[in-house]
């Protein structure tokens, strides 16, 4: 394992000053027409996709037990949409009604890991690891937004504004010959719950986020679950007028009204994933606050559907393309060349470009190929460079020969989707002064 300068310290953790985007929230209660209604699923949204996946957790290995897969992303990794090839996860439903959890982490130094703690709105509100307390493990209690208690010395504690957390570990793996040495890591990561009391179950599972009825039944479920009024916890009453709310009894004209936006609704996220709004050499660039408490309903609700659990700035940024430079649609169809300048992309841990192919519903996947290469990084054995350092990766459906085979990506036969993911992006990166490569046709 080769020692990577990425000790920032503990000052490096805080939030973005300013955030890129405006606020879609509405300064008070909604009325009842169909601005509203956008309002309130832009607000709702992301309850809705924290409660699917953390039905799945609560179902196995359950609630406030953690789940380990100590194996990389493949094309059979469906769980979360645009899942990464780089590191391996440790994931649990947290349920903090109860009284707290305790979390106990390992101290590692050398090795790139994070662990993150996301609210039911998807907000990372508080993490361990290499960035946010220089690779220091230990002690913590997550706790709800109702607990009063006090935690013995030596103790941290993460207070949640949601009874509903998701924690999510990852721990960066050098290659297949790393596997083993990550796993030892990950292994030391426990959790203890110590509430007297069981979790409390979701009430409405979720069947689809398009059916009125279930979605709103969802969200208020998950309003219900967290009372106290912390966080964005605080404008659930704004809501009210349009169905959404603890509580909060719909009525058929509601549920027609719902019907009818609930497929644009759909349709505005997928859109604003695209980040069309910065867009450089075919390459879409995320709006600051992502992952954040400060960022807009619009852009909350757009990771949620297209890359949940997406980490903040500070810790990784994320670039998509499904253009290439020249502005045609990518495709499997075609063949194309990625081009890294010398030196690489611009990140203290490491960089990686992922390849998804594009679902119907909006969401992600990996691409199933004969080689089981889902992406190529800074850690991919064997790239062939150019004189001058550069590395020319090959984008196409068919395995490549000739001397740059090994610098094949496989593509799927439709639609694609490119990811670059830069972990602990260094200052070029985050004022968006390097720009990513364009993708050029062949």
């Amino acid at each position: 394992m080769r020692r990577r300068d990425v000790l920032w310290g503990a000052g490096a953790l805080g939030v973005l000053g300013a955030v890129g985007c405006q606020t879609t929230a509405m300064a008070g209660p909604v009325d009842a027409n169909e601005a509203g209604v956008e309002a309130a699923f832009l607000y709702a949204y992301p309850l809705y996709e924290i409660a699917r996946t953390g039905q799945n957790r609560a179902a196995a290995p359950g609630f406030n037990r953690i789940g380990a897969r100590a194996a990389l992303s493949d094309h059979t990794s469906r769980q979360i949409t645009a899942p990464n090839n780089d590191t391996v996860y440790s994931s649990a439903q947290l349920e903090l009604s109860g009284g707290p959890v305790e979390v106990f982490s390992p101290t590692d130094t050398k090795r790139y890991f994070n662990i993150t703690f996301m609210d039911a709105f998807t907000d990372n509100f508080a993490g361990i690891g290499t960035r946010l307390t220089n690779g220091q493990g230990g002690t913590f209690w997550v706790v709800g937004p109702q607990w009063t208690g006090t935690a013995p010395a030596g103790v941290t504690v993460f207070r949640s504004s949601t009874n509903d957390v998701w924690m999510l570990g990852r721990i960066v793996v050098e290659g297949p010959a790393d596997l083993a040495a990550a796993k030892a890591l990950q292994d030391q990561i426990r959790i203890k719950p110590l509430a007297s009391t069981p979790p409390k179950p979701f009430g409405v599972k979720c069947t689809s986020s398009e059916d009125p009825e279930n979605f709103l039944a969802v969200v208020n479920d998950m309003l219900a679950r967290s009372p106290g009024g912390l966080g964005h916890m605080a404008r659930a009453g704004n809501y009210a007028k349009v169905g959404v709310g603890p509580g909060v009894a719909t009525t058929p004209e509601l549920l027609a009204m719902w019907r009818t936006y609930l497929p644009k609704g759909i349709a505005k996220l997928k859109e604003k994933f695209l980040f069309r709004d910065l867009t450089v050499n075919g390459w879409g660039y995320q709006e600051k606050g992502v992952g954040e408490k400060e960022s807009s309903d619009l852009l909350r609700s757009a990771i949620a559907l297209g890359g949940l659990a997406a980490l903040p700035e500070a810790e990784a940024m994320y670039f998509q393309a499904t253009t290439d430079g020249g502005g045609a649609d990518l495709s499997g169809a075609s063949r194309y060349v990625w081009r890294v300048p010398p030196g690489g992309v611009p990140a203290d841990a490491f960089w990686s470009l992922t390849m998804y192919q594009v679902e119907a519903d909006g969401r992600f996947f990996l691409v199933e190929n004969p080689i089981r290469r889902y992406s190529v990084g800074d850690r991919t054995a064997g790239l062939v460079k150019n004189a001058d350092g550069s590395i020319d990766i090959l984008i196409q459906r068919e395995q490549p020969t000739g001397p740059l085979a090994a610098n094949w990506l496989p593509a799927p036969a439709g639609p694609l989707r490119l990811s670059l993911r830069a972990y602990l992006p260094r200052k070029e990166l985050r004022d968006r002064a390097w720009r990513v490569p364009p993708v050029r046709k062949v």
